[in-house]
């Protein structure tokens, strides 16, 4: 194949004009941790510096500043928002602290004012993890234009997909050459990866609907495990070792599935928005709490969070009945399964973060759910769900099957 249409920068300029950036500042890579390893890389990231992030993510994102020798450190949540708590951030800090990981959980824009505050003082540069966000704003300024760079991800059920994919915007202009350089060394996809992947976009445009999701993720996760489909994870990357050919572009037939979504992105973010808000609004008439945004920020929901007592039964059952509801993250370092002690991660670090991983379950936000299944989850959820009360420990509510 040839690679003249991996040199089209037709989905990056579309980015850039979204962020009001140079298309220069946009690089993509083959997976959204690619992405951020590259920029770790670019910035000198290594053996003896420390990374700060929240205890409450993909445990891919840990795995890219240790793939680079550096050790991370695990800063625990703020119950409501599910973003990094800013007053731990003292008492994590080291003169080995070369870097503070920003991550907008299910969409939610994280408070920036005192992290910014924060890290001038310590001359700490920011990295934002938009992985779950695109088109949140914190004081009318865009979620991944807060630090010296931000990273994307185009899996299946992000905020918009590229079959897969990561996305890197680079915002220190200092970082650029280096950027570039690690860009070029990136191995190109194989004509293999690439008919693969085509071939999993559309079996996934046609298979997946809000019915059949859970059990076409299900047989997804298999067929990557078995080298069949081209997983987002391998087994290498869940047990801490870089795999190989892991410094990867993007393909290009996913930067042409990312041009086509982009095309209709605000009809995108505006369905999102519309629902997040619809599920705040009916939430608390049928017994469960809905977020609660700061009045600085506009949240373009990913996935709705909400939480509740028996969430284990009611992910389970969901599956059975062909209801879409999500369970990330089940653990702090998700997925679950992982020995997260690989990563540096020890049980108590993050107790916030523990207890939401017990209850926490999300709605989706995706343009297949209209405002009738949006209905219909809801009514699911109020028969079948048990709401957290405040104060209420999650061990002391039995799960019901």
């Amino acid at each position: 194949m040839s690679t003249g249409r991996l040199c089209d920068k037709s989905m990056e300029n579309k980015i850039a004009l979204l962020f009001n950036v140079n298309v220069e500042q946009i690089f993509c890579f083959s997976k959204g941790r690619v992405a951020f390893y590259a920029l770790l890389k670019a910035m000198g990231i290594g053996p003896g510096d420390e990374v700060l992030m929240s205890g409450y993510t993909c445990v891919m994102v840990p795995s890219a500043p240790m793939f680079l020798g550096a050790t991370c450190r695990y800063l625990d949540i703020e119950p409501h928002t599910y973003n990094l708590n800013p007053r731990l951030l003292d008492s994590h800090y080291s003169n080995k602290t070369k870097a503070l990981i920003i991550q907008h959980t299910y969409g939610i824009a994280q408070d920036m004012a005192p992290i910014l505050q924060w890290a001038k003082e310590k001359n700490i540069p920011i990295i934002e993890d938009c992985c779950h966000v695109f088109g949140s704003t914190y004081k009318n300024q865009l979620c991944g234009t807060f630090g010296v760079g931000a990273f994307f991800s185009g899996q299946w059920n992000k905020p918009f997909s590229t079959g897969l994919g990561g996305i890197l915007l680079v915002n220190e202009a200092s970082l650029l050459p280096k950027v570039q350089a690690i860009y070029e060394s990136a191995v190109l996809p194989t004509l293999v990866e690439e008919l693969r992947l085509k071939i999993q976009i559309l079996s996934y445009k046609g298979l997946v609907n809000p019915k059949t999701v859970g059990a076409v993720m299900m047989a997804y996760r298999i067929l990557s495990r078995l080298g069949i489909a081209a997983g987002s994870s391998s087994n290498e990357e869940f047990s801490g070792a870089m795999p190989k050919g892991y410094l990867k572009r993007m393909a290009s037939v996913q930067k042409q599935e990312g041009e086509r979504t982009l095309v209709s992105i605000s009809a995108l973010l505006a369905h999102r928005k519309q629902l997040g808000e619809y599920y705040a609004e009916k939430l608390p008439k049928i017994g469960f709490m809905s977020h609660m945004p700061m009045s600085e920020s506009e949240n373009i929901i990913l996935r709705y969070p909400v939480r509740v007592a028996n969430k284990e039964a009611i992910v389970s059952k969901a599956l059975r009945n062909g209801v879409e509801i999500g369970s990330w993250f089940e653990i702090p370092l998700h997925p679950k399964g992982i020995d997260m002690a690989c990563f540096g991660y020890q049980p108590g670090m993050c107790p916030e973060s523990e207890k939401a991983c017990c209850e926490v379950i999300n709605l989706p936000t995706h343009q297949k759910i209209s405002l009738k299944e949006a209905d219909r989850i809801l009514a699911f959820l109020q028969k079948y769900g048990k709401a957290v009360s405040p104060g209420t420990s999650i061990g002391s509510v039995p799960e019901e099957s």
